[in-house]
């Protein structure tokens, strides 16, 4: 789901293990409240996943933002950034060295619907061999 505040965007993704915020352009104050209160609301159905704040694509973070992100910092959510500008403004606001991230493992949310399908066609191709036929 994408949100845009101004020049700014972000987007939620739920997965099954964590909820994740994707920020991208100029996180002002203003962009700050929205993202605060969207995250209230996604809150309620997070539950146990933890919460992670993808700031790869930040251009520039206003104060009120720092403290946001401050204070998710720590409250335990894990704040990533992929570049290297990303990273040290993050080390900015966290006063901690930020990695370079490990690509995330793939969400596997429709394996099991992925392999049903292929299971079930490989099943027809065996019940009903001789009904199949090439062009």
């Amino acid at each position: 789901m994408e949100r845009k505040v101004s020049d700014f965007r972000y987007y939620m993704h739920d997965g099954a293990t964590a909820f994740r915020f994707e920020l991208a352009g100029r996180l002002s104050d203003d962009a700050a409240r929205h993202l605060q209160q969207a995250w209230r609301t996604a809150s309620s159905v997070v539950g146990e996943r933890s919460l992670i704040v993808d700031l790869s694509y930040v251009t520039a973070v206003d104060p009120r933002a720092q403290d946001l992100l401050h204070d998710w910092h720590n409250q335990g959510v894990q704040l990533v950034a992929n570049s290297p500008e990303t990273r040290a403004l993050l080390q900015s606001i966290t006063g901690q060295c930020v990695p370079i991230p490990v690509v995330p493992a793939r969400d596997w949310t429709w394996l099991p619907f992925r392999v049903a399908a292929y299971a079930a066609i490989a099943i027809a191709f065996l019940v009903f061999p001789g009904t199949i036929s090439a062009f």
